[in-house]
């Protein structure tokens, strides 16, 4: 049972004295409650509840402790938020707060549209120039279009920003929701469909943002962010008739300087793939005439006809079909047009995302859970902890956020792709626990722990999670963000999602019993679980997951890309995936004992070798001084680590990579990174020979797969004859191969052999030992969240 305290009379007297808040009878326990029917002059007891959230955290500040915990109930009901509910400072530790039991709670950042304030658009009246743009709502579709007037109930509408991936992540407009089903943004086409180059191609394509990074650029400087966005973004023309009857009205026509409302797009926006099929971007339509279409804002990629993939968004005149939604911002308008499923609004709970925070941020707080409630609807990301510790997200249902559900720490604000970026401020030992995270349009948990420089662990834990329908309005938005040293991923069914759904960028993450499936649906060249760009992301362990029904197109289940080293991926099931395996051109990957079923190729390689050993290397720049940045010695500054830490990096790994102290860099005796191949200094030897040269693809392991269905490993054919293999003799050793399980008498129901029967037994590089041992630690009903 809590401890009873006692509130002293001496402070409620000075409370009444500072106006903060009438005198009352304070509550006289540590558990304090909120209800729908509560007041803030209330005593916080059962009986007596408070009103707000934040009225109970400050009855209990400098009241909890470790022995002492607190916690605030919150009765049943929905609870409508404006503002985030700070939990900040030693003074708020160690209190939880919970949906009373048995109650559902729910902390609102939706504004529910009053189901009598709809009008059908034939009712507006003519002649009022907030509903100019009614004009533009297609003539088949008007019938069957409601409208509401925003701006009249003060509903913020937020506005559309320049998203994607590289650029900086700002809120998302505001989305509608209908009962609990996030409709659509007006665009062409619908559904899945998508414009590419057999509808338009590209005209003119100015240089990307990407070649303005400092790993681009010939000085080395990053052109500052505010002029990234000034830069001038493509023109295309439209090649299909199709198009070519529609498109004149997304934007004003060329060669004028307001758009008319009545006729034209004032906000229309093309999203979609650019330069690239892996990561999203969007540009907004300037201008439209002569089968051109102009953009302003770049690009992050030169955009190229191959990877033209996107919709035109946010446009009026394509509100034609059920679901559809547009907010006509011009002028302070602030009207809602909308096309309902049926055609009606009549007995739908219709809301919109007005809310743009998070609904709780724990900062220097410790001991702290969030337990039982849900939190539905922001443009920002739901809960946010920095420098928190053991701290606790247990039980909540969290959906239609625009960034993601939950962020453990931060990050700064270089571009992930440059050497510069870091995270900070993820405390230690946090946990996301039991929670169902869906329909978002970021990630599922930003989760930043530990130092790198030193190997301090993070000790971050999500785990027991159901996370889906992610990644709705980013790339690179991943169910889970493993930022930092020693954080787990565990226990978690990750499934539903265009894009990846882990992505490593740091040291001894744990990746193990999750479910992942249908995933990287709208992606191609990406992983499931991705990393990359770094040989020092060292002992970080892919086991016991099953991934099953991963996109085709060029995907893998677990992409180790660009000098990726040190991934230990062992007893995993791979079932229906394209790729299960991508080595590119890293350092000591393991891969041992798993099974593939299904798999078109077991796996493939690519070389730093390829098109004839050019130098400098694919994004060269960034692997060097990343490289440099963990493990050559200086005095921590640059790209430099201390020489204590190196020292500790060389013994926290030097028994499971015996060669880390001899990699290197290749570079002339001077110093100099080798830009050219020599015959004293730079040798081809040296460059590209060298096992311990961070070029060269040494130490990788691939043993014991068990592949059922499934094609076998794919070696590079553009490195003049070198492969994964030439330099690691023994890869893609003891592979037995069936055509079916039943000839291995393997389950794929519950992810086991028969060990009586099964033909492992008597297999090179298996045994009856081995059996038992899989079947011991890896089933399918040890998989997931209990």
């Amino acid at each position: 049972m809590p401890r009873r305290v006692m509130f002293p009379l001496l402070a409620a007297l000075m409370a009444t004295a500072a106006g903060a808040h009438p005198a009352a009878a304070a509550p006289t326990t540590n558990i304090v409650y909120v209800a729908k029917n509560g007041r803030d002059d209330a005593t916080g007891t059962k009986k007596d509840p408070f009103a707000t959230i934040e009225r109970a955290r400050d009855a209990l500040a400098g009241r909890t402790g470790e022995r002492t915990p607190g916690i605030v109930y919150i009765r049943e009901g929905v609870y409508r938020t404006s503002r985030t509910i700070g939990v900040t400072g030693k003074e708020h530790s160690y209190v939880t707060y919970a949906a009373y039991p048995g109650e559902q709670v729910e902390l609102a950042g939706v504004t529910t549209l009053a189901p009598d304030r709809f009008r059908r658009l034939s009712d507006v009246p003519a002649g009022e120039t907030k509903w100019s743009s009614k004009a533009r709502v297609p003539a088949a579709a008007a019938p069957d279009v409601y409208v509401y007037d925003l701006g009249a109930e003060g509903i913020p509408t937020g506005r559309l920003n320049k998203n994607g991936f590289n650029w900086k992540p700002q809120p998302f407009a505001p989305e509608l929701i209908t009962d609990d089903v996030t409709q659509t943004l007006a665009q062409y086409p619908n559904g899945d469909a998508k414009l590419d180059r057999d509808h338009i191609t590209v005209k003119e394509a100015p240089k990307g943002a990407r070649d303005y990074f400092s790993d681009k650029t010939p000085d080395g400087t990053t052109l500052p962010y505010e002029d990234m966005l000034r830069l001038p973004g493509p023109v295309y023309t439209i090649t299909d008739p199709a198009v070519a009857a529609r498109y004149t009205t997304w934007a004003r026509p060329t060669g004028t300087t307001e758009p008319d409302n009545t006729a034209h797009e004032t906000d229309g926006w093309l999203s979609g793939y650019f330069g690239n099929n892996y990561a999203n971007d969007r540009v907004r339509i300037d201008s439209v005439g002569g089968n051109d279409l102009r953009t302003s804002y770049p690009t992050m990629y030169v955009a190229t006809d191959k990877w033209t993939s996107f919709v035109a968004q946010n446009v009026l005149s394509e509100l034609d079909t059920e679901g559809e939604y547009y907010i006509d911002r011009r002028q302070d308008h602030n009207t809602l047009y909308y096309y309902p499923p049926g055609g009606t609004v009549e007995g739908k709970e219709i809301s919109l995302t007005s809310f743009d925070a998070p609904f709780f941020q724990l900062e220097n707080v410790k001991g702290v859970t969030l337990k039982g409630l849900k939190l539905n609807g922001t443009t920002g990301t739901a809960v946010r902890l920095l420098d928190a510790e053991s701290c606790t997200v247990d039980g909540l249902e969290i959906l239609n956020v625009s960034m993601d559900a939950v962020a453990i720490g931060e990050a700064n604000d270089a571009i992930t792709a440059i050497a510069e970026y870091r995270t900070s401020r993820g405390g230690h030992r946090n946990r996301v626990v039991n929670s169902r995270l869906h329909d978002l349009g970021g990630g599922g948990v930003f989760t930043a722990g530990g130092d790198r420089d030193s190997l301090e662990r993070g000790d971050h834990v999500v785990e027991h999670n159901e996370i889906y329908d992610f990644s709705k309005l980013a790339t690179y938005t991943p169910a889970g963000y493993m930022y930092g040293v020693g954080n787990t991923f565990r226990y978690n069914h990750v499934h539903d999602a265009p894009h990846m759904a882990i992505q490593i960028m740091g040291n001894d993450m744990e990746i193990s019993h999750n479910r992942f499936e249908n995933l990287v649906t709208h992606a191609s060249d990406q992983g499931v679980i991705y990393a990359g760009r770094d040989y020092t992301y060292l002992n970080n362990v892919v086991a016991y997951n099953l991934f099953r029904g991963i996109g085709a197109d060029g995907n893998q289940a677990v992409y180790m890309d660009d000098g990726m080293s040190g991934m230990v991926v062992h007893h995993n099931f791979f079932d229906n995936v394209q790729h299960g395996l991508f080595y590119q051109s890293g350092h000591s990957n393991v891969a041992a004992d798993n099974v593939f079923k299904d798999v078109k190729y077991l796996g493939h390689d690519k070389l730093y070798h390829e098109g004839g050993k050019r130098l400098p290397v694919a994004n060269s720049k960034v692997v060097i001084e990343r490289f440099n940045d963990m493990l050559k010695a200086g005095d921590g500054t640059g790209f430099t680590n201390t020489r204590e830490n190196v020292e500790r990096w060389y013994r926290r790994y030097g028994r499971q990579y015996p060669n880390i102290r001899d990699w290197y860099v290749p570079a002339d005796a001077s110093g100099r990174v080798c830009t050219a191949i020599g015959t004293t200094e730079c040798t081809d030897e040296h460059v590209w020979s060298d096992p311990d040269s961070v070029y060269v693809p040494a130490r990788n392991v691939l043993t014991r797969s068990v592949s059922i269905g499934t094609g076998d490993f794919a070696y590079t054919d553009d490195a003049g004859g070198l492969s994964v293999k030439t330099f690691n003799p023994d890869f893609d050793s003891f592979n037995v191969k069936r055509p079916t399980a039943a000839e291995l008498a393997f389950d794929p129901a519950t992810g086991t052999f028969d060990a009586r029967t099964t033909p492992l037994n008597a297999e090179e590089g298996f045994g009856r030992a081995w059996v038992r041992d899989w079947n011991r630690n890896f089933t399918l009903d040890g998989i997931g969240p209990r």
